[in-house]
Parts: C-alpha cells; sequence; structure tokens
C-alpha cells in the first residue's frame, strides 16, 4: 500500500482522489506528525515553500508540488529536491499527462519483493531492504522492519528483484547502494553502523 498525503484544498483532494483510484493507495489529508510515500503540497507563493520542510520523508518520499505558471517558484520548488510541478490551473490534465513518468517514479521507488515462507506471504519493499545475506542455504532478508528468513540462493533473489539498486559485496553479501555510508578496501559499513566484509571477487563492481 502506497500512501499519499494531500496539503492541498478539497477541490485539487478530489481530483488527486480520482486519479489514484486504484486499491494500491490510501489517500489522507496532510498531517505534520506521519510519514507517507508521496506528498502533493499546494505552493502558492514564495511564502510557502516551508510546507515542503514541514513533511517527515523516507529517502525514496515523492513530492510533488501544486502552484501556479511561474517560473522561479517552480525553479525555487526543484532546487528543495521536488519531484515534479503542475499548474494548478489545469490539474486534472496535468496529471494525465505526466502519467509515464507518475508510474516510472512510482514503480522505482516502491518497487517490491514477493517475501514466502511456509507460513505466509507478503511483499517487502525493496527501498527498505538494507541488505540480503546468504547462510546455510538460506537468506536472511535484513529489513527496515526486522529480519526474514527464507529458503533461495542470492543469485535468485538478484534476478528475481532486477533492481540497479542492489549489487553483491561478497559470495554471502548482497546491499542496498542507498543504505552505504562508507566504503574501505576490505569492508563497507553501512548507515547504521553495520560492517560487511568485501569479497576480492566484487572489488571492482562496487
Amino acid at each position: 500500500m502506497i500512501r499519499i498525503a494531500c496539503h492541498v484544498q478539497d477541490y485539487y483532494f478530489e481530483i488527486i482522489k480520482k486519479y489514484f483510484a486504484a486499491k494500491d493507495y490510501y489517500l489522507e489529508k496532510f498531517s505534520p506528525a506521519s510519514y507517507d510515500d508521496i506528498y502533493f503540497i499546494e505552493i502558492n507563493s514564495l511564502n510557502d515553500l516551508d510546507k515542503i520542510h514541514q513533511i517527515n520523508k523516507y529517502p525514496e518520499t515523492l513530492i510533488y508540488i501544486i502552484g501556479p505558471k511561474d517560473f522561479h517558484l517552480l525553479n525555487e520548488c526543484l532546487t528543495l529536491g521536488v519531484h515534479l510541478y503542475f499548474e494548478n490551473d489545469d490539474l486534472e490534465n496535468s496529471l494525465y499527462s505526466k502519467s509515464e513518468t507518475i508510474h516510472q517514479q512510482i514503480f522505482s521507488r516502491f518497487k517490491t519483493y514477493h517475501y514466502k515462507n511456509k507460513q505466509m506471504s507478503f511483499e517487502l519493499r525493496l527501498a527498505q531492504i538494507m541488505y540480503v545475506e546468504s547462510m546455510n542455504h538460506k537468506l536472511i532478508i535484513h529489513h527496515d522492519n526486522g529480519d526474514f528468513i527464507e529458503r533461495k540462493n542470492l543469485s535468485s533473489f538478484i534476478k528475481e528483484i532486477d533492481s540497479n539498486n542492489f549489487i553483491q559485496i561478497h559470495k554471502s553479501f548482497v546491499i542496498n547502494k542507498n543504505f552505504i555510508k562508507e566504503i574501505k578496501a576490505k569492508e563497507l559499513i553501512l548507515k547504521d553502523s553495520t560492517i560487511l566484509p568485501i569479497g576480492r571477487n566484487f572489488k571492482e563492481s562496487i
């Protein structure tokens, strides 16, 4: 489920709700306390740019702005990491004209891996997988929400996810590049201070 928060007037909220009508999305009004995957923020002047700083975001969060036809304002939004800017006088048509870009951004950032074991199966978001460890013919998937064990080998996992964000650094480890903090000669340090070895055969790919 992809969560979408809307910091916009009701008229725009209904247009966005209609566009994201599929069951894979959950729309809600903006709340400063919540973390969401996609934000739609209405900006009418430079004074409104503080709204962008108010949001809680993950590394993969998408920020979409609805605003007037104003090049200076558009440029300021882009410098703040905004992903798309929609002109407010024609939001509905703008959404559909940018459908391919929206789809590509969502697919690349919120792609999932289908995890399954004997008891259950569900989707794990790739962007929240820190690294995957191979041990005794099983995989240990180290995820933001905990560790998940699955009977599979690393080569099958890499083939299934088909993602450029993951690289193999050792015969027993595949890591998410977005979680790398530091790379040393023989080891790699992740943002949570986990230290992983770098295999000799994988140095050139890092």
